[in-house]
């Protein structure tokens, strides 16, 4: 390969290093006019030397000890200009005209050096890397290298041609960064559009249209990028496996199913994850309208995975959450959702029914909750956290979880109704405490039961502002077999516990019932009990044909 990086001139060694140099003679000359300046200067310092005390003179500056005055202000410290990181795209003829296709140039800066540098400027990418990849059936605009790093001016902005996603001839379309079994990544700084309204997908396409896919990729870092108007089905999307995938202080904007003109677009998620040790923080997700269709934030299906101090809006979900057949787990252990704002969103945090394993461990806390219903999805209520049943009762599909605390967060229903704000099926232990549920119609919290039980769920803490019955109970304690294919005659639930909880109902209605109990006969239920809860304005406190079956009761 020919070297293109342009030639710097070696730094000149420091004194006492390197070559030595040549001593050089003075000419009789240079010594008689060096001989009367050394004159000169002994001559004014006797001069100086000699003044009185009347001369004038300036004050000499005070000493290091010296106190300044109150009103003496030090000069400011200049700010150091940090050196841009890396080499120069513009070095092998990117322009940044937002004319010319600057992928070419970019591919030959990614070839040649570890660390790139992109000035703030508009760069085209009108083309893709040859030959094309194998790993999936899609075109991409550069091959990432282990230990690359891209580094972005503000305003450094790559943008995708008019036609270039959607017109690939590869069958999933065209993208922008692949990394394929590479370690050590960084991408900083950089704006990705990738001008969804100049590539509508058209019927019958598959578009993926990703910002960045990795395959078996480890420690791979985007922090402070911004990723907008994706045609196509993900931003940033993590397969293979891998570890070590950190999403940092990003933006991602709009995309699949809330672009404009792109119907044909029917599902999107910015980000999913099947790899391990995996941290979404400080990230915005949004929309500039509410899309017209399925709109995920974050899908995590891999063990160890984070999203923390994030802010996703106009979202159904907000985050998934499951094992699914790419990452093939027989458990996903260690999942935590914390310390975001789930704003305007249908479904809050969802567990995907169609799974392939169990989980053992789920910290959803501290989040906060604004539920919203979607006009594509009219008559569906909102959920907070949803363990989703399977389709049509197809029980093959299914998460058993363990370990799960869903605590300290803020749910905020505005009036909606909803059959469950949390809502779940399959749990074999978990804590749901310290939440505060406000301005919801219906159910606030359902537990069903599964083919394989439902045990050891304690609810207490909770403080529930509730907005109206829907004709529904505020606890629903259901654990029947009407929810499987073929239907089963019951279900089996034991050591679940509502304590501790205060509920008020806003406005009262006549034959309002604070917690509802129901199994039929063929049902083991056991150690369910319902006791020390604060109750106001609801007619019955429990109600239910298994009322009496209820410890405290």
């Amino acid at each position: 390969m020919t070297d293109t990086r342009p030639v710097t001139p070696a730094d000149p060694s420091p004194p006492g290093e390197g070559a030595r140099h040549p001593r050089r003679t003075r000419s009789p000359r240079q010594r008689v006019v060096a001989a009367v300046a050394l004159a000169v200067v002994l001559v004014a310092g006797v001069v100086l030397a000699t003044r009185g005390d009347d001369a004038p003179s300036e004050a000499a500056p005070p000493l290091a000890t010296d106190t300044p005055s109150a009103s003496a202000t030090p000069p400011p410290t200049p700010t150091p200009v940090p050196l841009p990181a890396g080499v120069d795209i513009r070095t092998f003829g990117a322009t940044g005209d937002g004319v010319t296709d600057d992928a070419p140039a970019i591919r030959r800066a990614l070839a040649e050096a570890d660390a790139v540098h992109v000035p703030a400027g508009t760069y085209l990418l009108a083309s893709y890397a040859t030959p094309r990849t194998t790993v999936i059936p899609a075109d991409f605009v550069f091959s990432l290298r282990s230990g690359q790093t891209i580094t972005a001016d503000p305003d450094a902005v790559f943008v995708m041609a008019d036609g270039v996603v959607t017109g690939s001839t590869a069958e999933w379309g065209g993208n922008v960064f692949l990394a394929d079994r590479v370690a050590g990544v960084t991408i900083s700084g950089l704006t990705l559009d990738l001008n969804g309204p100049g590539n509508l997908v058209s019927a019958g396409r598959t578009i993926t249209g990703y910002g960045l896919y990795t395959w078996q990729a480890q420690d791979i870092t985007l922090r402070d990028v911004t990723m907008a108007d994706t045609p196509g089905q993900n931003y940033v999307v993590v397969q293979g496996g891998g570890s070590g995938i950190r999403v940092l202080d990003s933006t991602f904007r709009n995309g699949g199913t809330s672009i404009p003109g792109n119907e044909e677009q029917t599902d999107f998620s910015a980000m999913y994850f099947t790899a391990t040790d995996v941290l979404v923080d400080g990230v915005t997700i949004e929309h500039d309208e509410q899309p017209f269709g399925f709109s995920g934030g974050v899908e995590l299906h891999g063990s160890r995975e984070a999203v923390t101090n994030s802010e996703i809006r106009d979202s159904w979900p907000a985050v998934y959450i499951g094992p699914d057949t790419y990452s093939d787990l027989a458990v996903q252990e260690d999942v935590s959702v914390t310390g975001n704002r789930f704003l305007d969103v249908g479904r809050g945090v969802v567990f995907n029914a169609l799974g392939t394993g169990d989980i053992d461990g789920v910290d959803i806390s501290r989040n906060e909750f604004v539920l919203a219903p979607f006009e594509v999805f009219a008559g569906e209520p909102v959920r907070g956290v949803d363990q989703d049943m399977p389709p049509d009762g197809n029980w093959t599909y299914h998460h058993i979880i363990t370990g799960m605390t869903v605590s300290g967060n803020t749910f905020r229903g505005g009036g909606e109704a909803s059959d469950g704000v949390i809502r779940l099926s399959q749990v074999h232990s978990a804590t749901i405490s310290g939440n505060r549920i406000e301005d919801v119609v219906g159910t606030v919290f359902t537990l069903e039961s599964s083919p394989w039980d439902t045990t050891g769920v304690m609810f207490s803490g909770n403080d529930i502002s509730w907005a109206g019955t829907g004709g529904t109970p505020a606890i629903s304690l259901s654990f029947d077999g009407s929810s499987t294919v073929p239907e089963r005659e019951a279900f089996n639930a034991r050591d679940v516990t509502v304590t501790g909880n205060r509920l008020v109902l806003e406005d009262p209605e006549s034959r309002s019932c604070a917690v509802n109990a129901t199994w039929p006969d063929a049902a083991e239920v056991s150690d369910v009990t319902v006791h020390g809860n604060d109750i106001r304005s609801v007619d019955h406190d429990l109600c239910g044909p298994r009322a009496g079956a209820v410890d405290g009761g």
